[in-house]
């Protein structure tokens, strides 16, 4: 969040900052020129007012299309329309511009008289350009404008997605559901019971709010994964349960991560890892060094196995998407079922 800030507020300063230097620049260099080798020689003048007023009718011509026919005309796809009103204003800022310089500057404060028709001409030149520029900037800014619209619908749509997928569940009611099997477990005496429903209700809390901000704290979303994996021995057999190999090593303070975003491999390992007719071997390890995040997971697979159906299935194809949003160019995921294993290793830059 402090990253995006940061960005916003250079880009913020940045461009007006740009536009600053470039019109000072232009300016100046006109100044040098005509103080040096143009017409304007008079002592007793000044071509401060002039030079002020030729570059106003430019910045005039500049940002009126860059910043409002473009956007208005060519983002719909307006072609003709646009092309109508900037030539009206080009031609409009050129006579006027030619008019002004032939009623006042000239008159005023050249030592040479010059034909309207040259004056037009010069105006018709250095007007060009500063069209062309208005149209690469104007353009390249609504390039821009587009994108990060794009990028707004993206993460729009998977926040509406997520708020659908809970809106299927009532909260209320399975809480006070899990509190009343909780109290009667117990009540019954019923340890096993009630520690499985006390897990279920906390994993349940952590996704129906929890999970609803951008970054949770990492000691958080391990908490989820140790209650995760906890649940899912507890179902399997002792002999099953002895077969599965998970450990947690690292420094978790003050650290954030995006939340639920391990939990679709750690699910994967279960679903597919639990082999009854053979030895599991399930392995889950998650450890925390320099800032790198590393979830390693290896489980066997049966010989009948589908391994298309491990590598695109819908959780996992999810997470891809979600680290590809989230993490751009800050995590690495490979995963190989070549072998008799199915073997996923997860690295995420959490700096």
């Amino acid at each position: 969040m402090i990253q995006d800030i940061r960005k916003l507020n250079n880009r913020v300063y940045l461009e007006p900052f740009l536009h600053v230097l470039v019109w000072s620049s232009l300016i100046l260099f006109i100044w040098h020129t005509v103080n040096t080798i143009g017409p304007f020689r008079k002592q007793d003048g000044s071509i401060y007012f002039p030079l002020i007023w030729s570059t106003g009718l430019s910045m005039l011509l500049f940002y009126v299309n860059g910043l409002y026919l473009i956007p208005l005309f060519v983002n719909k796809r307006l072609f003709k329309k646009y092309a109508f009103w900037a030539i009206l204003l080009f031609v409009a800022i050129v006579l006027l511009n030619s008019f002004f310089d032939q009623l006042y500057s000239l008159s005023l404060f050249s030592t040479e008289k010059e034909s309207f028709l040259s004056d037009l001409l010069m105006n018709l030149q250095s007007k060009t350009v500063i069209l062309s520029l208005s149209m690469g900037y104007g353009l390249t800014r609504q390039w821009f404008k587009n994108q990060e619209h794009q990028q707004k619908l993206v993460q729009d749509d998977l926040k509406t997605q997520l708020k659908y997928l809970k809106a299927q569940i009532n909260p209320h009611f399975l809480f006070n559901t899990l509190n009343m099997a909780f109290a009667s477990a117990t009540k019954s005496n019923d340890v096993v019971t009630a520690d499985i429903i006390e897990k279920l209700s906390g994993l349940m809390r952590y996704v129906l709010y929890e999970s609803n901000e951008e970054k949770v704290f990492l000691e958080k979303e391990i908490l989820y994964v140790d209650n995760t994996v906890n649940l899912q021995l507890q179902r399997l057999s002792p002999e099953l349960a002895s077969q599965v190999n998970y450990q947690v090593e690292g420094d978790w303070q003050s650290h954030k991560i995006a939340p639920m975003i391990l939990i679709p491999f750690i699910e994967n390992v279960f679903k597919h890892g639990v082999i009854l007719s053979q030895k599991s071997d399930i392995s889950i390890s998650i450890f925390l060094r320099d800032y790198t995040l590393t979830l390693e997971t290896r489980n066997a697979m049966p010989d009948h196995f589908i391994r298309k159906d491990a590598v695109s299935g819908i959780g996992l194809k999810n997470a891809r998407e979600r680290l590809l949003l989230i993490y751009p160019g800050k995590h690495s995921l490979k995963i190989d079922d070549s072998g008799s294993s199915y073997h996923v290793k997860l690295q995420i830059e959490i700096n």
